[in-house]
């Protein structure tokens, strides 16, 4: 396995890339079409780093934000076959690696809860939503934002029905440079 620059990739890569976003997040990319005009955007307004093995196993995106001084994590996939092997975790660092490049301070992120895995969902988050960020757990299905925890980023906190009513998206940073 090795990671490449997605730019860099053959069209057939980069028709992975969209059928991959289609499979596993259909919810926001739920035709070819939509996923293939968010690879283009990704690569037009950033960058991108696909793992590539025979076929594509997964990529990030990275978006510049506040001027460069931020850079969103947009979006990350793996495919289910090859999780849980350090992809995810390769992929995060040459985003954060690329990010740091090119001047970014801050890495930001958003881990959306639809399907009910994190003690966020399904609950009214406006009557206390610091206190519901700063009790955040999962519920027993691994949810994303443990990975992400996991490699330095922490909740700064929530969207409440971005995805729906009672389906957040947790907000989750990392410094990039230290003081």
């Amino acid at each position: 396995m090795q990671i490449a620059d997605l730019r860099d990739q053959p069209e057939a890569v980069l028709q992975q890339a969209a059928m991959l976003l289609v499979e596993e997040f259909d919810y926001s990319w739920p035709t070819p079409e939509s996923a293939r005009d968010e690879v283009a955007s990704v690569l037009h307004g950033g960058f991108a780093f696909a793992m590539l093995g025979a076929d594509l196993i997964g990529w990030v995106g990275g978006l510049p934000e506040y001027a460069g001084r931020v850079w969103e994590l947009h979006p990350m996939v793996v495919r289910r076959d090859h999780r849980r092997r350090g992809v995810g975790r390769q992929l995060a660092a040459a985003f954060e690696r690329e990010a740091r490049r090119r001047g970014g301070l801050t890495a930001t992120l958003g881990a959306d809860d639809d399907a009910t895995m994190t003690s966020l969902a399904g609950v009214n988050l406006y009557d206390n939503v610091g206190g519901h960020i700063s009790t955040i757990r999962d519920l027993g299905r691994h949810h994303p934002f443990l990975f992400y925890r996991k490699l330095g980023y922490v909740v700064t906190g929530v969207v409440p029905d971005a995805n729906g009513p009672g389906k957040p998206d947790i907000l989750m940073a990392k410094r990039l440079l230290e003081f």
